[in-house]
């Protein structure tokens, strides 16, 4: 057989493998070995289905800069309260989810939808939040086809989320992390979507 053809056919194999290989994980970033300890780590956050967490949410956009002390309580896959509180931890704002119907607690006036919160908040104050997939983005729990980062301790770093027309970049704080006997935990997270930034410093996991 030829040299230069069989030099050629060499080349061309490496290449056709490379590029199946890429394929196969263009969702994923990995900068270190550490890809043992994500999967790991994403099959104990699969098994979180309630928690209890407190902390500051700030929201800034065109519109809104604004701070407040907020607690989330994940009642299962589904269900959860979400509750934001002033400096004076005076209830400003409650969300109760269940069953697909939620209920808006504002100034002690209590309204009831077969809505969506992410739906219910943005018509009424023009606020953009993903409440549907905060339970996903806190935990660090990657969904199908997300595209992710991990950092050199091979946790969650960045990730890109999906949600209809809003593309959300996520960002987790470097080192920022409650360690427990079970798991790993962000203690810092950014996300980003156009002009809105919202920031959320967790101060305590109940698990």
């Amino acid at each position: 057989m030829n040299k230069n053809f069989t030099n050629y056919f060499s080349k061309l194999l490496i290449i056709t493998c490379l590029s199946l290989f890429s394929a196969c994980h263009n969702n994923i970033k990995i900068i270190n070995n550490n890809y043992y300890n994500w999967n790991h780590q994403q099959q104990l956050l699969l098994n979180i289905k309630h928690y209890k967490l407190n902390g500051l949410i700030t929201y800034i956009s065109k519109q809104y800069n604004i701070s407040a002390n907020f607690y989330w309580q994940q009642i299962n896959n589904n269900d959860y309260k979400f509750v934001l509180t002033n400096q004076f931890n005076t209830i400003k704002l409650c969300l109760n989810v269940t069953n697909n119907t939620t209920k808006l607690i504002i100034n002690n006036n209590i309204f009831c939808y077969q809505q969506l919160p992410d739906i219910i908040i943005k018509e009424l104050f023009n606020i953009n939040v993903p409440f549907k997939y905060l339970n996903q983005i806190v935990l660090g729990i990657i969904g199908n086809n997300q595209k992710f980062i991990l950092n050199k301790y091979g946790y969650l770093n960045k990730t890109t989320l999906y949600d209809n027309n809003n593309v959300w970049n996520i960002i987790y704080g470097k080192h920022n992390y409650y360690h427990n006997n079970m798991v790993v935990l962000s203690k810092y997270i950014e996300l980003y979507c156009n002009d809105v930034n919202i920031k959320i410093k967790i101060y305590n996991w109940i698990i």
